[in-house]
């Protein structure tokens, strides 16, 4: 960032470089409107092209599953693609996986966090009440700590 704010990295580099990229990346959207168009759910939500170029068309699925899938039905993907005008000339599919990205040192992986449920008052009284009869300490801290309230009895851990 400067201090007139940010820039455009375009606005440094040559218009030829510009021009290519633009190129490139409506090659990369139109292969991408007709993979879609010609082959259907679940196989487009797992995998998408890559390139296309001299009859073949590079593929990147999710997982290895999704993969093994794109190579066992590889004859009728191409027969489908076939019928669209833009893969009239498609002969071979090439299906690698996309590794997992690698995570930086302050990235951590995305986890669901499950939060412990509350349960209602009414089990909590009669858990407490229960513990209070038992003679096992170990249960009986135990079935306290379940019902949410602090053993008066036993000291607090440091």
């Amino acid at each position: 960032m400067t201090r007139n704010g940010p820039r455009n990295a375009g606005a440094h580099l040559p218009t030829e470089i510009l021009k290519r990229a633009g190129v490139h990346m409506d090659k990369l959207s139109s292969l991408l409107s007709h993979w879609k168009s010609g082959i259907g759910e679940p196989l487009v939500s797992h995998s998408f092209p890559v390139s296309y170029a001299n009859g073949r068309l590079s593929l990147r699925a999710d997982t290895s599953a999704w993969a093994s899938r794109l190579r066992h039905s590889q004859a009728e993907i191409m027969d489908e693609l076939r019928h669209d005008p833009y893969f009239h000339d498609l002969r071979e599919l090439y299906v690698r996986v996309l590794p997992e990205r690698a995570r930086t040192q302050g990235e951590k992986k995305r986890q669901s966090i499950t939060l412990p449920s509350r349960i209602p008052d009414s089990a909590a009284h009669l858990i407490k009440s229960v513990a209070d009869d038992i003679l096992d300490p170990a249960l009986r801290r135990s079935l306290i700590r379940l019902a949410g309230t602090r053993d008066k009895s036993v000291s607090a851990k440091r």
